[in-house]
């Protein structure tokens, strides 16, 4: 017997339902109704529980759909829920838990978005609303080999004397934490990243993951500051090419930790608005 069927359950950002909506209909712009069967939107709009879910049906996917709904869903901070079905969150519908609606196609989404939603982007909202991020919300994370944490920690002093707190590996990895969940919800929670690209660092897996996931942010389109502070002894051509095509600090002898923050620290308070 063959099984044709097969459902998505995502978990979005209800903060962030525009971007998801707009990924949505490019999904649907491409993608008819005899090979997505049906897209479903829920929106909890209680204040103490807000929650967005996307279900997405399949019936006669054709080659490559699935992993391009799958990227898309990915880009746009969406979580994959396997452990949910559809029948679970249409059966809270008799607890008032959501708001529901199906889309059909691309511009039924500006239909649902009028209803579904009771309340505004998160930057709509700080538009109007002081949202500043206080304490630790939105630190600088500072992506490094440990063969350069002296250099590294002689920095973090001057930074936060500029009034701009640090994601730091040492200080914000609690004992008995799990370490890639630890730097994932830093990489997750920083607005801004300083590289610091050395040959340790060009050589090291863990530097390699936090790289990756600060580049899929900014790919994503959330508002990421990228620096990076270049060793003296690494070319130009050896650095990744994506941060080749950004201006970077590069380091000589007589560049201190305090010089360095004093270089970057205008361009960091700009983009948190300090």
């Amino acid at each position: 017997m063959t099984i044709t069927h097969r459902d998505f359950v995502w978990e979005c950002d209800y903060g962030e339902h525009s971007f998801v909506l707009n990924r949505l209909k490019a999904i649907l712009g491409t993608q008819n109704p005899y090979q997505l069967a049906y897209c479903f939107l829920y929106a909890n709009n209680n204040p103490y529980n807000l929650e967005f879910y996307v279900v997405l049906g399949y019936e006669m996917p054709i080659d490559g759909q699935i992993d391009d709904m799958k990227a898309a869903m990915l880009a746009c901070g969406a979580r994959y829920r396997p452990d949910l079905t559809n029948d679970d969150l249409f059966a809270e519908l008799e607890h008032k838990r959501f708001q529901y609606a199906t889309a059909a196609g691309p511009d039924s989404i500006d239909v649902v978005v009028t209803y579904l939603f009771w309340f505004k982007d998160r930057t709509e909202v700080a538009s109007t609303i002081s949202m500043k991020p206080l304490g630790k919300a939105l630190p600088v994370f500072l992506s490094h080999s440990s063969h350069n944490k002296p250099f590294v920690e002689d920095l973090i002093p001057y930074l936060n004397g500029k009034g701009l707190p640090v994601w730091y590996d040492k200080i914000n990895i609690q004992y008995g934490a799990t370490i890639v969940t630890a730097i994932q919800e830093g990489i997750v929670t920083s607005g801004a990243v300083i590289f610091f690209i050395t040959r340790e660092f060009l050589a090291s897996s863990w530097c390699k993951t936090e790289m990756e996931g600060f580049l899929n942010r900014y790919g994503s389109g959330h508002d990421i500051l990228l620096l990076c502070v270049v060793a003296k002894d690494v070319s130009h051509d050896q650095m990744p090419l994506f941060l080749q095509m950004k201006r970077y600090l590069r380091l000589t002898d007589s560049l201190s930790a305090e010089h360095v923050a004093n270089e970057l620290t205008p361009v960091l308070r700009k983009h948190f608005g300090l």
